[in-house]
C-alpha cells in the first residue's frame, strides 16, 4: 500500500491520490484539509470569509470523498484565522511541517510499503521510510531549485528595473539542503515534463519518470466572441520575471502592432509603477476567478505563455481544452504535447523566436476551430495521467 500526501491538495495531487485509490493501493491521503461541503457553506455564511471559501473550494475533490484520509482540520482553521489577521508565507511552511510529521507517523504502519510526497515536504517521512526499508516516491511539480537559482540570478540582473527592491532575489523558506536530501533519498522521481526532468538530471543521476499532467478536453468549449476587432493574445498567470512577463512586454513594444491586443490576467508582482507605463495595445485586467477566466479564454484568440521556469503549465492545458491555441516557451511543458499547428514553441528569452511565433499566430488568427485545439489535449487527460502513474509505480515496486 502507498501512503500519499500533499500540503494543500491541488489538481495533480488529487488525481495522483485518486489513481492509487482506484486500484486499491492507497493507504491514506494525508492532507491538512479537504473541506467538506458543510464547511464551505459555513465559511460562505461568515461575513468577510467569502473569498476564503472560494479559495478553499478548489481543494474540494468529490471523487476522493470516500477515500481514506488523514487530516489536520484544527490547524487549518487556525491558519485560516491567522491568514485573515495578516499571516504570510510562514503558514505554508507550517502545513509542510504538519504533513512531514503526519506521514512520518503513518509510515510506521506495516501495510505501508511506499511513501509518495512532494518537493519541500518529504524529508522526515523519507528518512523514516529509509530506516524501515520502504520505497520513497518523490514528486517534482516544477523544475529543480538549483537550476532555477542560477537562472534567477541572471534574470534579476537583466530585469532589475522591473523588480521591487525586496524581490530582486526570491526568498525560499525551505533550506536548499533539505531539497537536496529529499532528492538524494528518492527511489524514483516523477516529473510532469521533459523540461523538469532536464533540470533534475543536470544535478542528479536519478531515475526520473516523465508523467505529464492532464486536462479535460471540451470543457468550456466555445468560439471567440468576436466582440473585438483586433487579434487578442492572452497571458494568464502571475506577472513576474519567472513567468517571462518583462520579456513579453519588451517584445510586444518592439512589434508596435496596432491591429492586435495583449491582455494580462493575473496578480502583479513587478514594480507597481510599470502598470502606468504598459506598452500600447496592452491591457491589464487583474486576477480573475475561474468563471471569468473561462470567459476570457472564449474571448481570446491565442494564449501566450513565455515562462522561464515551470513544471507543466495547467493554464496551457486548460486553454487548449477550452479550444484556445497557444504560443509557449519550451520551459512550460508544452514541448511534451507533440507537434501541432495549435501549439507554437519558442526558447525562453529568445526575442527573435518569440517575434516569429507571435507573427505566425497573428497571421493565423481565428482560422482554428476550437475542436482543433481541444484535440491536442485529448491524449493528456487526467484519466491518462492516473493510468500512467499507476503503471509506472507498480512496475517500479512489485511489492506494493
Amino acid at each position: 500500500m502507498i501512503l500519499f500526501g500533499h500540503p494543500t491538495g491541488n489538481p495533480n495531487s488529487h488525481h495522483a491520490a485518486l489513481a492509487y485509490w482506484e486500484v486499491g493501493k492507497l493507504e491514506a491521503f494525508c492532507v491538512p484539509w479537504l473541506p467538506e461541503k458543510w464547511e464551505l457553506g459555513l465559511l460562505k455564511a461568515i461575513p468577510g470569509l467569502g473569498k476564503e471559501a472560494e479559495r478553499l473550494s478548489r481543494r474540494r475533490f468529490e471523487p476522493l470523498a470516500a477515500a481514506p484520509k488523514v487530516q489536520g482540520r484544527p490547524g487549518e482553521w487556525g491558519r485560516l484565522v491567522r491568514r485573515k489577521m495578516g499571516g504570510g508565507e510562514e503558514l505554508s511552511y507550517e502545513a509542510n511541517d504538519w504533513l512531514m510529521r503526519t506521514m512520518t507517523k503513518e509510515a510506521s504502519h506495516r501495510s505501508v510499503k511506499a511513501v509518495h510526497s512532494y518537493e519541500d515536504c518529504s524529508l522526515w517521512q523519507f528518512q523514516a521510510a529509509k530506516k524501515m526499508g520502504k520505497a520513497c516516491i518523490y514528486d517534482m511539480p516544477i523544475g529543480y531549485y538549483g537550476w532555477w537559482k542560477k537562472k534567477e540570478a541572471e534574470l534579476a540582473k537583466k530585469y532589475r528595473d522591473w523588480l521591487m527592491p525586496e524581490n530582486v532575489s526570491s526568498s525560499h523558506g525551505v533550506p536548499p539542503e533539505q531539497k537536496k536530501k529529499e532528492m538524494e533519498m528518492a527511489d524514483v522521481v516523477l516529473a510532469p515534463s521533459t523540461f523538469v526532468a532536464q533540470t533534475i538530471r543536470e544535478y542528479f543521476d536519478k531515475d526520473v519518470q516523465i508523467l505529464p499532467y492532464g486536462a479535460e478536453p471540451n470543457v468550456g468549449l466555445g468560439t471567440p466572441s468576436g466582440l473585438h476587432e483586433r487579434c487578442q493574445f492572452l497571458f494568464a498567470g502571475t506577472a513576474s520575471v519567472r513567468k517571462g512577463v518583462p520579456f513579453l512586454l519588451e517584445t510586444w513594444a518592439k512589434l508596435g502592432w496596432k491591429d492586435a491586443e495583449l491582455v494580462l490576467a493575473g496578480s502583479w508582482q513587478l514594480h507597481p509603477s510599470l502598470l502606468r507605463r504598459l506598452p500600447s495595445g496592452v491591457r491589464y485586467v487583474g486576477l480573475l476567478n475561474p468563471k471569468e477566466m473561462r470567459q476570457m479564454f472564449q474571448e481570446s484568440d491565442w494564449l501566450v505563455h513565455p515562462s522561464n521556469f515551470e513544471g507543466f503549465s495547467l493554464s496551457i492545458l486548460e486553454a487548449l481544452g477550452a479550444g484556445l491555441p497557444v504560443v509557449a516557451s519550451t520551459a512550460t511543458g508544452a514541448s511534451d504535447l507533440g507537434p501541432s499547428s495549435c501549439v507554437i514553441l519558442f526558447e525562453p528569452e529568445n526575442r527573435d523566436q518569440l517575434i516569429a511565433a507571435l507573427v505566425q499566430a497573428k497571421e493565423t488568427c481565428r482560422r482554428f476551430r476550437p475542436q482543433e485545439a481541444s484535440d491536442v489535449v485529448s491524449g493528456h487527460s487526467w484519466g491518462k495521467y492516473r493510468q500512467d502513474l499507476v503503471q509506472t509505480v507498480l512496475q517500479k515496486f512489485a511489492n506494493l
